[in-house]
């Protein structure tokens, strides 16, 4: 294990043009003291211009961030706050991690903020690497965060914000890691399903699949499940790594699989949908007019398929009958409100009756980027706009 100690007056350089971001209080933090006052009251001893500066770029990010309050009412929800984390010129919020007391928004270079969840004022935030780093994914383990590069491991205390353990990876990841008793398991570029121990810090397996890992693997009660980019799928026992199942389909995946109630769903580029159970065994196969490249939403015994032929399908989980489709709808549920289906097709959020498909509400959110609620039915719903805005709607009564 690596420890960390991060340059002092560096640190601290961030911390304030977090805080001037944000448009805080006189804060303490990490020893670092910053009067971050808006720009009519801050001292003359301040740095000229730089307040009204960080104030004018929030101003201007809310600006390009337009509400249609009525809109979002029509879909179940209202606006509560709006957050900022600190955004570079040029870039945009590449991961959301929302939880119910705070959220984590990681820019596409290399900064990771955490928000209040309660309010949306900026905790802390720092920049964990080079820009240039590519990175596949975040979870949270207990008050850290796990972010994870495609050849390192960086361990980010929320309460600080900085970067307090780095592991490298003794393998080249291609995906996001699924978390499973204290091991990260990831695919990777050469195709191994591989598993990084958090503590100690060092590989406990790997299993080949012999071709690259494109799709993230997904847990099935105890087992992850991964599919190569030539169709092969396995079946592993997630704490060693010990094979319990194989199966194939006749063509890779573009959307990362999903399970429930003791099967694995894959969208093809094969143009099919596919269910397996946990031995790898065939449950069922649904043929569409083209390729599948969109993740589809396990709920309740409803497996929901966008695709390109009849828009976005319901289909009976157990059995693959389609329960029925919504040809004006092309996104994937991302949540449910008050009992009915929201849609993200990353242009439009629409609300439907889980029943029928009908389409009850559609809202055109054109300067959305991110639709991620945090818990699937009845949660908060949380927008982040191309320019790093973060919005938090809740439901309405």
């Amino acid at each position: 294990m690596t420890k960390v100690e991060p340059d002092h007056r560096r640190l601290c350089r961030v911390r304030r043009a977090a805080l001037l971001a944000a448009g805080a209080a006189s804060v303490l933090l990490g020893g670092c003291v910053f009067e971050t006052a808006p720009a009519s009251t801050r001292p003359s001893s301040a740095s000229p211009g730089s307040a009204a500066q960080a104030r004018a770029m929030i101003d201007a990010r809310q600006a390009a961030f337009k509400i249609d309050h009525d809109g979002w009412a029509g879909l179940g929800y209202r606006l509560d706050w709006r957050g900022f984390p600190v955004v570079a010129k040029g870039q945009h919020i590449t991961f959301l991690n929302v939880y119910d007391d705070l959220i984590v928004a990681q820019e596409s270079a290399a900064t990771v903020s955490v928000l209040e969840a309660s309010t949306g004022a900026l905790r802390n935030s720092s920049q964990v690497a080079s820009p240039l780093t590519r990175f596949e994914g975040n979870f949270r383990d207990g008050n850290r965060l796990v972010v994870s590069s495609d050849t390192e491991v960086f361990i980010v205390d929320l309460q600080t914000g900085g970067v307090v353990e780095r592991h490298p990876l003794s393998r080249v990841v291609s995906t996001r890691p699924v978390f499973f008793g204290g091991e990260k398991i990831y695919g990777t570029a050469i195709g191994h399903i591989y598993s990084h121990m958090m503590n100690p810090p060092v590989d406990a397996w790997a299993f080949d699949l012999g071709a690259p890992i494109d799709a993230a693997p997904v847990l099935l009660g105890s087992e992850v499940v991964a599919v190569s980019r030539r169709g092969d799928i396995a079946m592993l026992d997630a704490s060693s790594g010990t094979l319990v199942g194989r199966a194939s389909i006749f063509g890779s995946c573009q959307a990362d699989p999903v399970a429930g109630d003791g099967a694995v769903f894959f969208a093809s580029m094969d143009q099919s949908i596919y269910s397996f159970d946990g031995a790898g065994r065939p449950q069922w196969r649904i043929r569409t007019e083209h390729p599948l490249r969109i993740t589809p939403t396990y709920a309740a015994g409803v497996l929901y398929v966008p695709t390109s032929d009849k828009g976005l399908r319901a289909l009976d989980a157990a059995t693959g009958a389609e329960l029925w489709s919504q040809k004006d709808v092309s996104g994937r549920v991302v949540a449910i409100r008050a009992g009915h289906l929201i849609t993200w097709d990353g242009a439009v959020a629409s609300s439907l009756d889980a029943a029928t498909g009908e389409v009850l509400a559609s809202l055109a959110l054109p300067e959305v980027q991110i639709l991620q609620p945090d818990r699937f039915e009845d949660g908060n719903l949380y927008a982040v706009s191309k320019g790093g805005v973060i919005a938090k709607f809740q439901t309405r009564d």
